[in-house]
């Protein structure tokens, strides 16, 4: 006996939860970096499993990759990496790992997304073919990710409240905002430049000007 199969017998029985979240957690950085084109077989050896075992916790590919991208679009991942950000941390600091976070998890979801969709796993409906009912629900359920994204990241700032020019809220939602409009499409490659994630950072600190604005003149008779 081999000692693989020595270990395979030795290894714990997993649920199929269990299974089916290991199978997931390893074919996620393969639909990232392969596409759609990634096989069974290479998910099975990044998961350190038989191939066969993938299809004792999933029917097939497609039901694997759809589950990707469920997995990814939970806001709880990313809502958790932003409360681990330390909050003794300078505030540019802090600014840049919330830059970060985001942009990581809008470049992998984009990623994950483009790969399901090439590979026809996933057909979202569009708005006009849903119920009124599911219109409402979808509407809820992105409105809850977005409020505790904002909230995380409203936190991450609340040190330096008193320092801000605006409420946290406020700065909360241009961050989201900018962050999460420059990386739609699930890549900050604009085709025009790179914006590096210091470079960002350094624009929301200090705005656009080199200087901070001179004081207005006194008027007349001042």
């Amino acid at each position: 006996m081999s000692s693989d199969e020595a270990s395979r017998k030795r290894a714990p029985r997993r649920s199929v939860e269990e299974r089916r979240a290991m199978v997931v957690q390893a074919a996620i950085p393969l639909l990232v970096e392969i596409g759609p084109s990634v096989t069974t077989l290479q998910i099975a050896r990044a998961a350190g499993i038989s191939e066969p075992t993938i299809f004792r916790a999933f029917t097939d590919k497609n039901e694997l990759l759809t589950a990707c991208l469920a997995h990814v679009s939970d806001p709880g991942h990313v809502v958790q990496a932003l409360e681990a950000i330390e909050p003794t941390m300078p505030l540019p600091e802090r600014l840049v790992a919330v830059i970060e976070t985001i942009r990581a998890q809008g470049e992998r979801t984009g990623a994950v997304a483009n790969a399901v969709r090439l590979a026809g796993a996933a057909r979202p409906r569009t708005h006009e073919s849903m119920s009124e009912e599911e219109r409402d629900r979808l509407s809820e359920s992105r409105n809850s990710s977005y409020a505790s994204l904002h909230a995380a990241v409203a936190a991450v700032f609340e040190p330096d409240a008193d320092a801000l020019r605006l409420p946290v809220e406020d700065v909360a939602t241009l961050v989201l905002a900018i962050v999460m409009a420059l990386g739609r499409g699930g890549s900050w490659d604009t085709g025009i430049a790179s914006i590096t994630t210091d470079g960002l950072a350094d624009l929301i600190l200090h705005g656009i000007t080199t200087h901070h604005p001179p004081s207005a003149a006194p008027s007349p008779g001042d």
